[in-house]
C-alpha cells in the first residue's frame, strides 16, 4: 500500500514541477515526450507494486535475435 502512494505521490509531484515550467517555455515536444515516458513508467511500476507478472523484455530481444549469435558462433568454429 505504501508503494502505491508513493509511486502516486511521485507522480504527482513530477507533474507538479515539470509541466508548468515547460508549458510557459512552450516546449511542446518535451511535453509529450515527458508524459508518454512518465504514463509508461507509471503504469508499469502501478502493475509491479500490485505483484502482477510482467514479462522479461531481455527475454524478448534474447528471441528476435536468437538465430543470429548461432551464425556468428558457426563461422568462426
Amino acid at each position: 500500500m505504501w508503494l502505491l502512494i508513493g509511486i502516486v505521490l511521485t507522480l504527482v509531484w513530477t507533474c507538479l514541477k515539470e509541466y508548468p515550467r515547460l508549458w510557459k517555455e512552450r516546449r511542446k515536444k518535451e511535453l509529450v515526450l515527458l508524459t508518454l515516458v512518465t504514463i509508461v513508467v507509471s503504469a508499469l511500476s502501478l502493475a509491479e507494486s500490485i505483484g502482477a507478472h510482467l514479462p522479461n523484455p531481455l527475454d524478448w530481444i534474447a528471441m528476435a535475435l536468437g538465430p543470429y549469435p548461432k551464425a556468428v558462433y558457426s563461422l568462426f568454429r
